[in-house]
């Protein structure tokens, strides 16, 4: 029996900070023996990651927060306009659910419309009843705009799905737990399928009690169980309302300021660590931004997603970054957006997960706006994707470091980048260099394939949306998953090799089908070369050594790869 034919399963990603050594860009274009005639690439636009018939989805949102009730669509102190949107496309995708990551609410009370005796949590309970109405999910927790002993009665009333109760869907939601019976539905995790969330409430407690810098610290035993207990074939992810570091508010998950409480926030990062949490997600700074948070002593870090803004307030990130401003992690910045309307969609596709980021512009120049209607409908850009696996590698290659620390093996195939460097200048509002976090995961091989399937995460540009001095409404269009120029090897099952162009490095692509992986490419020619790869070659070329049995190409975007036949 061969290697491929004997997947089996790997232990959990502990997210190591891999870090290439220093080197140099692509040189000049080599000569190359072509055996097909050049022919130019069709690049796909809007890349979503590929995903096999077995995948499921599910949406992210963000803080919806509103004044006044000037055009209508906007009850309770609540974005209705734009939670309608988000209702539409998570039934357009067939989402098993939604999660928002807290601000429900302005204010508790219906006091910007002449109402301080109504409560606004059940208004934000009916603008998610389409959600309901088409069998979708809806899992929430509270912000500190609805931080109060009394809102922290409410939640569970309101949303007793996150009890596993009452009559809401739960979206195949099972095994629903919490840390006490004091914080049941507040904080709580509960699965589906082979995902484990997890919702961090920190504010007051339905007694009263609790401080909002301390409150998550009696909560690390039960998160460090959640964690850990879960099969090793389950994802995780932590969602909470404040970040481990924010961009605008210095306010955190653990105090007044990232310094607070170092040992809980050491403990946390050792339990993402360790027990291989995919993302730990927030929201309050109403921009979009990803990092990687490292502990003090450098040893356990986890990524973070502050989610966008779907509220009328557009807050703008700290000069000089909070993480350089107060002691505590240290943040390594990977991406950011300002001033944009924004959801995303996760995809699990087994031991992968993707996500992808879509904003929409707020309908007025772009900058930091104060929205008080709902914006007209301009339609969802896609802006980047990145994702997780149980099965791969992490890698994080900071500018001018080479792309060559990317090397994995999955049970008979092996992959590695062997050339390309990160040439990204980009930086954050703040002035700090982008990162770029390369992350690999596999699935076994099927029909027709030569070696197992690569998931390769983040070699697309950073994204760095930004800049005050642009105008118009912005995004006005799709990024397009272009990255800088690099190789791709891999080697599988030797009996199917090919020493001729229709064999090696495959894509595949959003339906289904697959490709040569040089397609896929948004710059060069399509060029095959019968040997070893050669320092220099353009992107768009590819090739099989016949020597060693590998195949390789010229690359200028992630996916799904493989080798076979008959590309």
């Amino acid at each position: 029996m061969s290697a491929l034919s004997r997947p089996d399963r790997r232990t959990v990603l502990r997210l190591p900070i891999g870090v290439g050594a220093l080197g140099t860009g692509a040189g000049a274009s080599a000569a190359s023996a072509a055996a097909t005639a050049p022919t130019a690439p069709t690049a796909p636009m809007a890349p979503t990651a590929p995903a096999s018939g077995d995948a499921w989805t599910f949406g992210l949102m963000c803080d919806t927060q509103w004044g006044a009730d000037a055009d209508g669509e906007n009850p309770g102190a609540i974005a209705g306009g734009l939670q309608r949107l988000i209702d539409e496309r998570m039934i357009e995708l067939g989402a098993a659910f939604l999660i928002q990551v807290g601000d429900n609410v302005d204010v508790e009370d219906d006091r910007y419309n002449g109402r301080p005796e109504v409560r606004t949590l059940p208004i934000k309970g009916e603008l998610v009843q389409p959600l309901y109405d088409a069998g979708i999910g809806f899992y929430t927790l509270r912000g500190n705009h609805e931080s109060s002993q009394t809102a922290a009665q409410e939640l569970p009333e309101v949303f007793p799905q996150h009890l596993g109760e009452g009559d809401h869907p739960l979206g195949g939601a099972t095994n629903f737990s919490s840390p006490s019976e004091l914080l049941a539905g507040l904080s709580y995790s509960f699965d589906v399928k082979n995902v484990r969330i997890i919702m961090l409430d920190q504010f007051t407690r339905p007694d009263g009690t609790g401080s909002t810098g301390d409150n998550i610290l009696d909560q690390l035993d039960w998160i460090e169980e959640r964690v850990m207990s879960r099969s090793e074939d389950m994802h995780c992810i932590i969602a909470a309302h404040k970040n481990l570091i924010g961009g605008n508010h210095v306010d955190c998950l653990f105090g007044a300021d990232p310094s607070d409480n170092p040992d809980g926030v050491d403990r946390f990062l050792r339990i993402c660590d360790e027990g291989g949490v995919a993302f730990v997600w927030g929201g309050h700074d109403h921009h979009h931004k990803r990092s990687i948070i490292t502990s003090t002593d450098g040893r356990h870090s986890v990524e973070q997603l502050i989610a966008g803004s779907d509220s009328s307030k557009f807050y703008t990130p700290d000069r000089p970054a909070i993480a350089d401003t107060y002691g505590g992690p240290s943040e390594t910045v990977l991406a950011e957006e300002l001033w944009t309307l924004t959801h995303y969609v996760i995809t699990v596709d087994g031991p992968n997960l993707s996500v992808d980021f879509f904003s929409m512009s707020t309908g007025v120049d772009y900058g930091p706006a104060s929205l008080t209607a709902t914006p007209p409908e301009t339609g969802w850009s896609w802006r980047e994707g990145w994702g997780s696996s149980l099965n791969g590698a992490s890698f994080v290659v900071a500018p001018g470091e080479r792309y060559t620390v990317v090397t994995d093996e999955f049970e008979g195939t092996t992959a590695a980048i062997i050339e390309g460097t990160n040439t990204s200048e980009r930086t954050d509002y703040a002035g700090r260099t982008m990162s770029r976090r390369i992350v690999t995961g596999w699935e076994p091989a099927q029909a027709g394939d030569a070696s197992h399937r690569l998931h390769l995460h983040g070699m697309h540009h950073n994204i760095a949306l930004h800049d005050e001095d642009l105008t118009g409404q912005l995004p006005d269009q799709d990024e397009t998953g272009q990255g800088d120029r690099f190789v791709l090897e891999l080697t599988g099952d030797a009996r199917p090799f090919r020493a001729d162009g229709s064999y090696g490095v495959a894509q595949r692509t959003d339906s289904g089908r697959w490709s040569n992986a040089v397609t896929g490419n948004h710059t060069g020619t399509t060029q095959f070369v019968k040997g070893a790869y050669r320092e220099g070659y353009d992107v768009g070329t590819y090739g099989v050594d016949p020597r060693t049995k590998k195949a390789w190409a010229v690359l200028d975007h992630g996916g799904v790869f493989a080798l076979r036949r008959g590309i």
